[in-house]
C-alpha cells in the first residue's frame, strides 16, 4: 500500500514538472491545484518537495511557481537553445539576464541558471565588471565543419564565382534547417546598390525563392506537413497564402526554377534552383538576389532556365538527412 502510494505521489509530481515547463508564464499553487484536479494541500506538499529539490523556484514578490529547467530532457534543452538565439539578437551589444528573461518568457532566475552551463561550455560570456551577456565566439566552432567541408558548397562554389561575375548580383547558397532556410555562403553584388544577405541568416521557407525551391523539390507528404504546421507571416507587403503556395510549387517542380518580388525584402527580386543529390532529394538552394528595377520577369525567367540546365551537369552526392 505504501508502494503504490509513493507511485502515486511520483507520478503527481512529474505531473507538475510537466505542467510548469510547457506553461511559459509562472502558476500559482491554486492554478496548478485546479489545472491538475487535486486539493491544494497535496500540490502544496508536492511544490514544496519540487522547490527544495531546485527543480522549481517561488517566486518571492508574488508565490509563482515557475520551472528552473533543471532536467537533461527536452524542455531543458530548448530553453537554452532559446537562450543562445536571444543572445544572438542582441549581437554585438549583450543583453542583461532580465532583457534575455523577458526575450524568452523565463523568470530571471530561470534564465541564470541556464545561463551558468552555456557559460562553462564557452557558448556564452560576461565581460569583467559588466552585467550584460554576451553570445562568444565559441559558437563559430559549431559551424567551423559547414564552413571548412561542406562538400555541396566545395562543388558549387566555382559556378557561384562565375555567376557573380557575370551577372554582377549577390549569389548565395542555402540549407535547410526544420522550417527554415539559412545561408550558408554568399557572394554579394559590387553594385553601389545591392541586396545581400549574412551568411547565419534565416527565414521561412514559403518566402523567397529559394525557400520555395526547396519546398518544391520535397517529397509531397514532407512539403505538405510544412505548410500544414505552420501559421504563414509577412516580412513585406506580400501576403502568403496556402492555396497560392501550392499552386507555386507545383509551377516551381514542373519547370525546376522558382521567382520572388518583394517577399523577403522590399524592392527585391531573385531567382532560385535547387541543388539535387543522386537521389533527387534537395540537399541545398543556389539563388540570385538583386534589386527589382534592375531586372525584368523575362531577365528572372531566362537565368533560372540557365541555372537549370548548367546544375544537370553538376553531380551532387546524396546527402539526406532527417529534418
Amino acid at each position: 500500500m505504501a508502494n503504490n502510494y509513493q507511485l502515486q505521489t511520483l507520478a503527481r509530481a512529474l505531473d507538475v514538472l510537466e505542467l510548469l515547463e510547457r506553461t511559459p508564464e509562472p502558476l500559482s499553487l491554486t492554478e496548478i491545484a485546479d489545472s491538475m484536479g487535486e486539493a491544494t494541500a497535496i500540490v502544496y506538499r508536492i511544490l514544496h518537495t519540487l522547490e527544495a529539490r531546485a527543480y522549481l523556484y517561488r517566486r518571492p514578490q508574488d508565490k509563482r511557481y515557475s520551472y528552473t529547467g533543471r532536467s537533461t530532457g527536452a524542455g531543458a534543452v530548448s530553453r537554452a537553445i532559446d537562450v543562445l538565439q536571444a543572445a544572438a539578437d542582441n549581437v554585438p551589444g549583450g543583453a542583461s539576464v532580465e532583457q534575455l528573461a523577458a526575450q524568452v518568457g523565463l523568470d530571471q532566475r530561470v534564465t541564470e541558471e541556464i545561463l551558468v552551463p552555456l557559460s562553462e561550455k564557452g557558448l556564452m560570456e560576461r565581460k569583467a565588471e559588466g552585467e550584460s551577456w554576451y553570445l562568444s565566439h565559441a559558437v563559430m566552432e559549431l559551424a567551423r565543419p559547414f564552413l571548412n567541408s561542406d562538400d555541396v558548397l566545395l562543388r558549387i562554389r566555382p559556378m557561384m564565382e562565375r555567376l557573380h561575375v557575370e551577372t554582377g548580383e549577390t549569389v548565395s547558397l542555402f540549407h535547410r534547417a526544420g522550417d527554415k532556410q539559412v545561408v550558408t555562403s554568399a557572394l554579394p553584388s559590387a553594385h553601389p546598390v545591392r541586396y545581400a544577405l549574412e551568411v547565419g541568416s534565416a527565414f521561412p521557407l514559403y518566402l523567397g525563392a529559394a525557400g520555395k525551391a526547396m519546398m518544391a523539390f520535397l517529397p509531397e507528404a514532407e512539403a505538405e506537413s510544412l505548410i500544414k504546421n505552420h501559421e504563414m507571416a509577412s516580412m513585406t507587403r506580400y501576403v502568403p497564402k496556402t492555396a497560392a503556395l501550392r499552386k507555386e510549387l507545383k509551377t516551381i517542380r514542373q519547370r525546376g526554377f522558382a521567382l520572388s518580388n518583394g517577399e523577403r525584402v522590399e524592392g527585391a527580386s531573385a531567382v532560385a534552383i535547387p541543388v539535387q543529390g543522386d537521389d533527387g532529394y534537395p540537399v541545398a538552394v543556389l539563388g540570385l538576389m538583386m534589386p527589382s528595377f534592375r531586372t525584368s520577369d523575362d531577365a528572372l525567367q531566362r537565368l533560372g532556365e540557365q541555372l537549370v540546365e548548367e546544375l544537370r551537369l553538376l553531380r551532387i552526392p546524396s546527402a539526406r538527412r532527417d529534418s
